[in-house]
């Protein structure tokens, strides 16, 4: 299953490469179109397993598909609750690295009351102040711990590693924490896929989205200047050269093929599941089995031995649905 689900992805990946380099970006029929053909395996697998993904007529890159990146985390917590809420509750460890606000760690911890839920990022402001907006109300099993994803130090072995909306390499260094604590489950949206590999550039373009990303990077590059933003958004550890992620990708692109993708991004779909699909083989060669639709991953730390799985499982359920 591992060998067909690397596969699926990887064809996929040089199918929207193609269309890369042909030039079909950008332009929302040729979009739809590249995406339809060659993601759409993954899709049907996505919605076979989770349907009801909250879709619009407007790509993700126009402001309107900003706006339905609320009602994907919305959806994707959902699967998180589905997913985790039986599982025996006090053993369950929920870690949210880059939470910003925490407002969706909060939430998962008051839907999953015998979970333990931990809050993560660099910079524990945004959760102080979210935090004073809500008059101090937080959930018993939820707690804040400042950490830096990019050289955590928080000790803890995580059921589950979730984000929403982690930006470029931050996306890249909550997978691999993930994959490094030993986490059963990641269950994440990705985010700014133009900043990966220490990217502030942006491919010039008219429209509005394409003019907000550049002042976004405008902003992030004179951040990464100054000492007080040191591990904000980027890292040495994630340079160009730590792309791609995955060793299957390797055969069929290279790091500057990637960087330039990253800087068409904001205007293009495709680019961003060229990105997205790099990621999912470097998790499936990483033991997991892993489900992907529109910059949202759930993936699944397969068993080390021939054991059946828990009955709760995703991989279990999706089995028995075979």
């Amino acid at each position: 299953m591992a060998a067909d689900d690397a596969a699926t992805a990887l064809t996929a990946l040089e199918g929207l490469l193609g269309e890369y380099r042909q030039g079909n970006i950008v332009a929302p029929s040729a979009e739809r179109m590249g995406m339809e053909q060659h993601a759409g395996p993954l899709t049907a697998r996505w919605d076979e397993r989770f349907p009801g993904f909250p879709s619009d007529t407007f790509p993700y890159t126009s402001f309107r598909g900003q706006h339905y990146r609320g009602r994907r985390d919305s959806y994707l917590k959902e699967i998180i609750v589905e997913s985790l809420g039986g599982r025996g509750g006090d053993a369950t460890i929920i870690v949210n690295p880059a939470c910003v606000f925490g407002r969706h760690a909060r939430n998962l911890a008051s839907r999953l009351p015998r979970a333990t839920v931990v809050a993560t990022d660099i910079d524990p402001g945004w959760q102080r102040l979210y935090r004073l907006a809500r008059m101090g109300r937080l959930p018993a099993n939820y707690t804040f711990v400042k950490d830096d994803i990019f050289d955590s130090h928080l000790d803890l072995e995580p059921t589950a590693v979730v984000f929403f909306g982690a930006c470029g390499a931050v996306s890249d260094a909550a997978i691999d924490y993930a994959i490094s604590r030993g986490a059963t489950f990641l269950m994440c949206r990705t985010c700014c896929h133009d900043n990966i590999g220490g990217n502030v550039a942006i491919t010039r373009r008219p429209g509005g989205v394409n003019r907000f990303f550049r002042f976004k990077n405008w902003a992030y590059g004179r951040m990464r200047t100054s000492a007080r933003f040191a591990g904000f958004y980027f890292s040495d550890r994630y340079s160009p050269r730590a792309y791609p992620r995955s060793e299957a990708a390797r055969d069929v692109t290279t790091a500057d093929e990637l960087l330039a993708v990253a800087r068409d991004s904001a205007d293009s779909d495709i680019c961003r599941a060229i990105i997205d699909l790099d990621r999912y083989v470097h998790l499936v060669e990483k033991g997991f089995g892993v489900l992907y639709q529109g910059e949202m991953f759930v993936a699944e730390r397969k068993a080390q031995t021939g054991s059946s799985r828990p009955a709760g499982s995703l991989a279990g359920r999706q089995s028995a649905r075979d």
